[in-house]
């Protein structure tokens, strides 16, 4: 008898798919974006002066991200926090404030009252969620939707993917209401239409993730390096293996290590790096032969073909090929074999991967007071 396939390999599988829907529904003829709904209307958007994003969990991650390509494409300053801390200072939002609040289901309790504490202080409200009718999006003053399809697992994968291509497509709608790309989105737009094709390739590989998960299997912890507008995919990659696989890990600025953490690099503590070639520098290579003197284990997610970096790949013990990537692009690919990751050693633990347990919230959040 078949055993029957998780939920939750099954929505990583479907990514390419959504990414590719998520696309068609906010790309009209001639790559015109539709986006031009309140809040994000062009008299709106030419008062915004600054961007606030708040979320939880895997979301809080992709609004991270968001940050990195809204700040590069629209130079607009913009602030990512946890929508439980929103209560916490004196939130700085005004109406030169665009408040986007990201959550899958729409009915997270603190990123709802985060969002309306900064509604109540006269910022414009966009909601980011998967669920049509939702307290998230009624209450906002406008909402894209990520077109995710139904989630029936707790941890997002799929979710996760359309919020950052979605968050992506904002970038490039507030940079056109400033005048800052003119001919330039088409090029953004043609990029982003690779995407679905790149994540069916790297899923495609599915049989080397389940090669590290083997490796990483007599471990009991994780570190995952990053840098960039990667640094939120090593977060997320993270939170993925110790709320699914059950996995102690932790994402980290590979800068950062060096001042601390360093000292936990030893023999039974493996490393995961995530690095394209142009990222690769003196730091990345000091910091690699660090762990081979200390005798920790390093596995890489870079690029495949002649841009791999050949100084850091002989000092690893195994590597995940990914195509190489417009440099934005980059956290949409690079996520996926960590989703794999999380799946496949969730499995050989003989774990339920869809209902991890990590979460306050059970199947059918949508009747509970907490939820992603």
């Amino acid at each position: 008898m078949t055993e029957k396939q998780p939920f939750f390999i099954k929505e990583i599988r479907e990514q390419p798919k959504i990414l590719a829907n998520t696309l068609s529904q906010y790309l009209g003829p001639n790559r015109h974006l539709k986006m031009a709904r309140p809040p994000l209307d062009d008299q709106t958007l030419r008062k915004i002066q600054r961007v606030y994003i708040t979320a939880c969990g895997t979301s809080y991650h992709a609004g991270m991200t968001a940050r990195y390509i809204i700040e590069e494409l629209s130079q607009l300053p913009t602030v990512v926090e946890p929508a439980s801390e929103a209560g916490c200072h004196q939130l700085l939002v005004d109406q030169g404030t665009l408040a986007v609040a990201i959550s899958q289901s729409g009915r997270s309790p603190e990123t709802l009252a985060a969002l309306n504490l900064a509604k109540a202080r006269g910022a414009a409200t966009l909601a980011i969620a998967n669920e049509v009718a939702s307290p998230l999006t009624e209450a906002a003053e406008g909402s894209l939707m990520t077109l995710a399809g139904q989630v029936f697992t707790l941890s997002s994968t799929k979710a996760f993917t359309c919020q950052t291509l979605i968050l992506y497509l904002l970038a490039i709608r507030l940079a056109q209401s400033r005048g800052l790309m003119r001919d330039e989105w088409l090029r953004e737009l043609e990029n982003l239409g690779r995407i679905p094709e790149m994540a069916r390739h790297v899923l495609a590989m599915e049989d080397k993730v389940v090669l590290l998960a083997k490796k990483l299997a007599s471990y009991d912890h994780v570190f995952i390096l990053a840098r960039g507008a990667l640094l939120p995919m090593a977060y997320e990659g993270a939170l993925k293996l110790k709320e699914v696989a059950h996995f102690h890990a932790e994402g980290y600025s590979m800068g950062e290590f060096g001042h601390g953490p360093l000292a936990l690099a030893r023999a039974n503590t493996p490393i995961i790096l995530i690095a394209f070639s142009d990222e690769i520098d003196s730091t990345t290579l000091a910091l690699a032969r660090a762990f081979k003197a200390r005798g920790a284990p390093l596995f890489l997610i870079t690029e495949d073909g002649l841009k791999k970096d050949q100084a850091l790949t002989s000092m690893a013990e195994g590597f995940f090929p990914l195509p190489a990537a417009h440099p934005r692009l980059r956290p949409m690919v690079a996520i996926l074999p960590l989703q794999l990751l999380a799946y496949h050693l969730g499995r050989l633990k003989s774990l339920d991967v869809d209902n991890p347990g990590g979460l306050l919230s059970s199947l059918d959040y949508l009747k509970t007071d907490f939820a992603i």
